[in-house]
């Protein structure tokens, strides 16, 4: 290939200021080229198909998708170098990760085996529990996407998939269907959930040669992926315990990424293979209650459901804080972690941490712009670093049940105490500027009692009953987004794991056009968590009047804050 691919373009086979030498591949969305940089070196571009671009809101979301990719673990991505524009079609231009596809290699060479088949599950689980933090679902995760680079693994072409294939119904098979969840050969929601039904598919064939489900044509496979056993003879264990239970038809059956790279990685998953009765991933063990779906996934405790008393219930619709559960154990990725690279993906910069232009009560609080998600916000709307005792916070109680705390604000922390369950939101003094803003907060000490509530959440607020936030939950190392309108929750599941200390910063935006996106800082760098679409059913003049807020939430004991703030941004 020349550059006379692109020279409908440009007449010189360039993208922006590289020279296209040859195409890669194509896929539903774009078509990936291999380029020259003026330094001699090489970058893969994707560009966005030419029959897509006429739609303004496929290039935002292709655009857009560009910074959710940028959120995940800086450890499993490949370098990305930037975003351009040729014409109306947006291009991505990360590394070039040079080698064969997992598919390629087993077709050429034979299945895996051994501990080059433990290296290549642990590798890729490690991949998608990364993206699943950053709230990302792949959803054409295959072995035509796994490519063998030089360091190992690579995961190719994740992200996009999620914002242009929204079509999953049999009419538009956005995939390949041999690697597909259930789900998505029909018209239910895609989830984190399905993406584990196709890694445990590319493993089958990873390990065998062979698809789990087969048929002689497209139609055969699909009814096969719907209704059919997947084929799992040849599979060695502990990893056949694992593929099966992420073959399940029902994705609340399938465990996270994360439980089976613990188990994986510790032995439990060979130790519950081998036990008498089948008895591993999920199956009941004496005196336990029933898997319960969380979220999307079932919620396991070592690959078993935990005790019915762990997951009591909560109001319904509701998500974050509210949905009391056990805490699954977390695999700690040491100096020996298997380290992946994710390719041709894109990305924005996050500007980390905030500048002290004063000091107030020993805290930081900045006047110079703040830059999260690519979008700078420069008017300070409120910046409290808590350095006098202040009692002109409105406060909300969004639920009977949960009392008020006690409140001391002063000597640059404000504390939250009480002896019994508590919940209480807290309006910043202060306007907004305009509906585009980002609210922020300062974490402190946490309970660390280890009882189901020791939250924190950062957003917006109007009243007991209606209020947006970012939420962190200590004992279970979650964050998520709660958003509650009149009384009514209106969101959907949207978990990541998340881990932070005293003085790391949680982030809500919420944009003009009903995107609800958070961040959390933590080594002075920025990451997206989660981020959600939804109709507030409210115009931005009327969003705008709310408030920046804050709230704490325990089960018991004190609960502390080092400054919370919010800021508007510049068109």
């Amino acid at each position: 290939m020349t550059g006379s691919r692109v020279a409908g373009v440009d007449g010189q086979g360039r993208i922006g200021e590289h020279q296209v030498e040859r195409l890669l591949g194509e896929g539903g969305q774009g078509a990936v080229y291999l380029a020259r940089t003026p330094a001699g070196g090489h970058v893969a571009i994707k560009v966005l198909h030419e029959r897509l671009a006429g739609d303004p809101e496929v290039r935002r979301r292709f655009l857009r998708e560009a910074e959710v990719a940028a959120s995940v673990a800086p450890f499993c991505t490949a370098r990305v170098i930037g975003t351009g524009m040729l014409g109306e079609r947006p291009y991505i231009v990360s590394e070039y990760v040079q080698g064969p596809s997992l598919d390629e290699l087993v077709k050429r060479d034979g299945p895996r085996i051994g501990g080059g088949l433990d290296r290549l599950a642990i590798s890729t689980l490690t991949a998608l529990a990364s993206i699943h933090r950053a709230g990302i679902v792949h959803r054409d995760f295959k072995p035509a996407n796994v490519i063998l680079g030089p360091e190992g693994p690579v995961v190719i072409d994740f992200g996009i998939a999620r914002t242009l294939d929204t079509m999953t119904t049999t009419n538009h098979v956005a995939g390949t269907p041999a690697y597909m969840a259930p789900e998505q050969l029909g018209d239910q929601r895609l989830t984190l959930a399905s993406d584990m039904f196709s890694w445990a598919a590319t493993m089958v064939f990873a390990a065998t040669g062979r698809r789990a489900f087969t048929g002689s044509n497209v139609p055969a496979v699909m009814h096969a992926v719907l209704h059919g056993p997947p084929e799992l003879s040849g599979v060695p264990e502990p990893l056949r315990a694992m593929v099966a239970a992420c073959l399940a038809k029902n994705p609340a059956d399938r465990p996270a990424a994360a439980h089976l790279l613990q188990d994986l990685t510790s032995g439990d998953a060979r130790t519950a293979a081998a036990s008498p009765g089948g008895a591993h991933l999920g199956a009941a063990s004496p005196g336990a209650a029933s898997p319960a779906a969380v979220g999307e996934h079932t919620l396991v405790e070592g690959m078993r459901p935990p005790a019915s008393s762990a997951v009591p219930t909560a109001p319904a619709g509701s998500d974050g804080a509210k949905a009391r559960r056990a805490r699954p154990r977390r695999w700690p990725l040491g100096a020996g972690a298997v380290v992946i690279a994710l390719a041709v993906t894109a990305g924005v910069l996050l500007v980390p941490s905030w500048t002290a232009a004063n000091q107030s009560g020993g805290k930081k609080v900045t006047t110079t712009p703040l830059v999260i998600g690519g979008k700078t916000y420069p008017k300070v709307d409120v910046a409290d670093g808590f350095d006098s005792t202040q009692t002109g916070y409105d406060h909300y109680q969004p639920f009977g049940d949960e009392a008020l705390p006690v409140i001391k604000a002063e000597g640059g922390k404000l504390t939250a105490t009480a002896q019994g369950p508590f919940f209480g939101w807290f309006a910043l003094p202060g306007t907004l500027s305009s509906a585009d803003a980002v609210s922020l907060i300062t974490l402190g000490a946490m309970a660390g009692t280890g009882e189901p509530e020791d939250s924190v959440f950062v957003g917006r607020v109007k009243d007991a009953g209606t209020y947006i936030g970012a939420w962190y939950n200590h004992t279970r190392k979650e964050s998520g987004i709660d958003v509650r309108v009149g009384g009514e929750f209106r969101h959907e599941h949207n978990r990541a794991d998340l881990t932070l200390a005293p003085g790391d910063r949680l982030a809500l935006v919420l944009s003009g056009d009903g995107t609800i996106t958070s961040y959390a800082e933590t080594g002075g760098t920025w990451r997206l968590v989660t981020t959600l679409d939804v109709d507030l059913r409210s115009t931005a003049e009327e969003r705008a009047r709310w408030r920046h807020g804050f709230a704490l939430r325990g089960t018991t004991g004190t609960i502390a804050l080092d400054a919370a703030g919010g800021r508007t941004a510049t068109g």
